[in-house]
């Protein structure tokens, strides 16, 4: 394999790995990933236009936060991404393994472009309502009563939908989720439809919005944002190199999963799908493709992790530094050009 990697199949329990980064190394990314946010603010902002990207409230661009607090609440909401899919994996041990990998690459892609870390923006926000309701959709698995948890999940997609339109397409993600727990039955059918329709109908009874409030997302061409194509090159070319790794490492994890625990397996097809959902969405709406991107770097990063844990290659510390390098490489690029 490249990079270094030598794939052998598991001999031992999937926990006895080779040693990986650490504690020390996921220290060093935290730092260079805060680093990195922190000189795209100061040195390379990029300033979202406010479009009004949703159904009926305000945009995040258009919040009206001051722009270094916009920033704060922003970095913080990507640690809190990190830290999330820390807890939801050593609650369910979908990646059966404690290192660290997956979030140490999961910061340094979040944190390697300005259009995502200079100002609190929908991407981050999505990720955000991703992992939780993903940690949510793990704890369903095969219970006999899942309509609370289900209408949550529908809840945040109706939610967010209010203002911006890329949570819809999630909630069609968040339907196969409920398929893949098996839990979808009748009663949860209509939970789940409840709680995406709950926030509209709690906003017009309480006048929070009004029927002329509604209208369609304003959408207007991606390269209108910036005159600087070489912005739109570094950015797409870091969508590629995720895209075309998660697609390669999906597969090959797949070949170890498919015969692995079903419940394990189910929570890894709840990612992938998740995934490959996304890079679909950056196709095909590719005017508001930056809004699926940090979702899309958060699946690359988890099947990364997994594949240290399901290989156990022999210098696991390469799947961390190889992809890092890439995108801290970029980020370089989108501070001097």
């Amino acid at each position: 394999m490249p990079l270094g990697i030598t794939l052998s199949p598991l001999t031992a329990h999937p926990m006895d790995l080779k040693v990986g980064i650490g504690k020390t190394g996921l220290a060093m990314a935290i730092l260079i990933a805060f680093a990195m946010c922190l000189l795209n603010l100061l040195f390379n902002p990029v300033s979202i236009p406010h479009i009004q990207y949703g159904f009926c409230l305000p945009s995040p661009d258009s919040w009206g936060f001051d722009p270094f607090w916009s920033w704060c609440i922003n970095t913080l909401l990507i640690g809190i991404i990190a830290l999330l899919l820390f807890l939801v994996n050593k609650t369910y041990n979908f990646l059966r393994t404690t290192e660290p990998a997956y979030i140490a690459i999961f910061l340094i892609m979040a944190a390697s472009g300005p259009w995502f870390t200079s100002e609190l923006n929908t991407s981050v926000l999505l990720c955000l309502a991703n992992v939780v309701c993903l940690g949510i959709m793990f704890d369903t698995y095969a219970s006999h009563n899942a309509t609370q948890e289900v209408f949550i999940i529908g809840l945040v997609a109706g939610l967010g939908s209010m203002v911006q339109y890329a949570f819809l397409p999630m909630a069609v993600v968040y339907a196969i989720w409920i398929l893949f727990m098996k839990v979808m039955r009748i009663k949860e059918a209509f939970a789940y439809a409840a709680g995406l329709f709950c926030p509209y109908w709690i906003a017009l009874g309480t006048g929070w919005v009004r029927l002329s409030d509604f209208h369609f997302p304003s959408i207007i061409p991606l390269f209108s944002f910036s005159q600087d194509p070489s912005e739109f090159f570094i950015l797409l070319s870091c969508i590629a190199v995720a895209a075309v790794v998660g697609c390669l490492v999906t597969f090959l994890n797949f070949l170890k999963l498919y015969a692995g625990n079903s419940r394990v397996n189910a929570m890894n097809l709840c990612v992938s799908f998740l995934g490959a959902f996304s890079l679909i969405c950056i196709l095909i709406d590719f005017d508001n493709m930056p809004a699926y991107v940090i979702t899309l770097y958060m699946t690359c990063a988890i099947q990364l992790g997994n594949l240290c844990a399901l290989w156990n290659p022999s210098r696991p510390w390469m799947v961390t530094l190889w992809p890092s390098l890439l995108y801290i490489a970029a980020f370089v690029c989108s501070l001097v050009l």
